[in-house]
């Protein structure tokens, strides 16, 4: 698998920033302006990407699943929930021309969760550059198969995944040539406890393909932040404008100045990674000088005196014999008088 992917004017992967996404889903209220200052305070916070969800409710659902069934009835009353997901869970179609437009005019990427090939064709009329994959579809291979042959960088989520299912996605992408995949780990959960987060998945993940990322339903940016430390190559986050709204992923979806601490965060976190050879500053170096250890006499060594341990003691500054070379100094002969608190150097023995 590929160790760097281009999704719009955005390379993801090793060695590059943190790729951002900032999750609308169902949190646009079937409001234009919702959705248009939800990406504005996208682009205020600094994300990369901006993502929706397009699919046809009466195909994706059983007409007999209910809102008692999704646990949303106090939510929305008993009804079929295939209704509810179009009425008031989608975006209309008719929004995406102008919406992705507006994104790319925040200069974002816009992206949405693919499930079905027409989506993706209707999407692509648009410039979607590449598609995302949600959890629910980790083994639909009926749809792998039909959205593989584009060739597309494709996002991946593993909520729910089993370990074979994870692999068999991965094989499948590697026999059909597409090596452009990222996978996202995920907990279908929402929100997830601390415990159930799992964040070393992403070691696991890195072991199976390149890239690899962290899709973040906790209610707060603490585990995106570790996600980033542990390797995360793309951070997803759903987004609201207020916790409170009516709908299921309000509560567990960040406010604008969550927004902007959770980019804040990431690239000073970034900043602090560095990498895994060990190299010290300059200045740190600068800082040897002063703040390790030196021999330094502890009382007044006359001219001809062997010096003894007692006679001297390891302090600050640095900048004469570090202690690792004593050897240098003790049971040596002064070669001059050597006043109290002194730090010997290597010309006054011998």
């Amino acid at each position: 698998m590929k160790n760097i992917i281009q999704i719009g004017n955005k390379k993801v992967g090793i060695g590059y920033p943190t790729f951002t996404i900032a999750e609308i889903g169902s949190n646009h209220n079937r409001s234009k302006g919702t959705v248009k200052k939800l990406i504005d305070a996208s682009a205020l916070a600094g994300f990369d990407a901006v993502k929706f969800q397009i699919y046809d409710a009466e195909e994706a659902f059983s007409k007999k699943e209910t809102t008692r069934d999704v646990k949303l009835e106090k939510l929305y009353g008993f009804k079929p929930w295939w209704k509810i997901a179009r009425d008031k869970i989608l975006m209309p179609r008719s929004w995406f021309k102008e919406m992705f437009a507006y994104v790319r005019k925040k200069k974002m990427i816009p992206l949405s969760a693919i499930h079905r090939l027409e989506d993706l064709k209707f999407l692509k009329e648009f410039g979607l550059p590449a598609i995302k994959i949600a959890s629910i579809d980790l083994n639909y291979f009926q749809l792998h198969e039909k959205i593989i042959k584009y060739k597309m960088p494709t996002i991946i989520s593993t909520g729910m995944g089993l370990e074979k299912e994870i692999k068999d996605i991965v094989s499948f992408y590697k026999k059909n040539r597409n090596p452009n995949i990222v996978l996202l780990h995920c907990n279908s959960l929402y929100p997830p406890k601390e415990p159930q987060v799992n964040l070393r998945n992403i070691s696991y993940l890195k072991k199976l393909t390149s890239i690899v990322g962290y899709s973040d339903h906790t209610i707060d940016n603490y585990s995106a932040f570790a996600a980033v430390s542990l390797g995360a190559n793309v951070i997803e986050k759903h987004i609201t404008l207020d916790k409170k709204f009516k709908g299921p992923d309000h509560p567990f979806a960040i406010e604008p100045d969550e927004m902007k601490d959770l980019i804040f965060g990431i690239r000073k976190i970034e900043k602090s990674l560095g990498n895994f050879k060990r190299i010290l500053s300059n200045q740190e170096l600068k800082n040897r000088k002063m703040i390790r250890r030196s021999i330094v006499s502890k009382r007044k060594i006359i001219k001809g005196e062997i010096i003894q341990e007692k006679d001297i003691k390891y302090a600050r500054p640095g900048t004469g014999i570090p202690t690792t070379e004593y050897k240098k100094v003790i049971n040596k002969i002064a070669k001059k008088n050597i006043e109290s608190e002194t730090i010997i150097k290597v010309s006054m023995v011998k």
